[in-house]
């Protein structure tokens, strides 16, 4: 079944350590860092303990829902990995000098929300359309059926493997479920002024 571009989902640390076992163990996709550190090379991830030792997976510190960006590559998508430099002004960026990030319409975005006091943000999976691509011209070297193949898993899996609950459209991953049954909020954003409703649970 085709799904959408884009999916949210609530999801706490153990919920996103799940997603990223299951990039690394079960696809091609190679994860990256959406930008560098300033006058860092972009880093990639190859392990869920790896990139847990760079950001506080299932934190979401500033309540924002982009606690962690994350790039995700794959070969059977896209031909070319580019991965560019990018000039900083030093006088308004604390004397750095440049960044790195990865471009290309076929990248694949994970962006990690989670815990906020007793707030579950949202956390998205997402990709760009064939149609946006092009009109963007960002559509060379693309295989777009691979992407929808590779994004159609990644989807299933979160929505149909991972899912405990529901908010909304919204999956709700195991972890985040015991919170949101304990009280906390599940919001796009700690500051977003309403809440997404559980769902009811089945009687069967």
């Amino acid at each position: 079944m085709a799904r959408s571009a884009n999916l949210d989902f609530f999801a706490a640390e153990s919920d996103q350590r799940a997603v990223l076992d299951f990039l690394f163990s079960s696809t091609d996709a190679r994860v990256f860092e959406s930008y560098s550190e300033p006058d860092a090379e972009l880093r990639e991830f190859t392990s869920t303990d790896e990139l847990a030792a760079a950001y506080p997976v299932g934190t979401d510190l500033h309540g924002n829902g982009h606690a962690i960006l994350l790039q995700l590559w794959s070969p059977t998508v896209m031909r070319d990995l580019c991965i560019r430099r990018f000039k900083l002004d030093p006088a308004h960026c604390n004397g750095h000098t440049f960044r790195h990030s990865i471009e290309g319409g076929g990248l694949m975005q994970l962006y990690f929300g989670g815990v906020c006091d007793r707030v579950v943000t949202a956390s998205h999976f997402g990709h760009q359309s064939q149609v946006r691509a092009k009109a963007w011209e960002v559509d060379d070297g693309v295989n777009w059926e691979g992407l929808k193949t590779l994004s159609n898993r990644i989807q299933y899996h979160i929505r149909k493997r991972l899912a405990a609950g529901k908010a909304g459209s919204m999956p709700v991953l195991p972890a985040a479920l015991v919170l949101a049954r304990a009280g906390y909020a599940l919001k796009s954003a700690t500051q977003t002024p309403w809440a997404y409703e559980l769902e009811p649970e089945s009687s069967s």
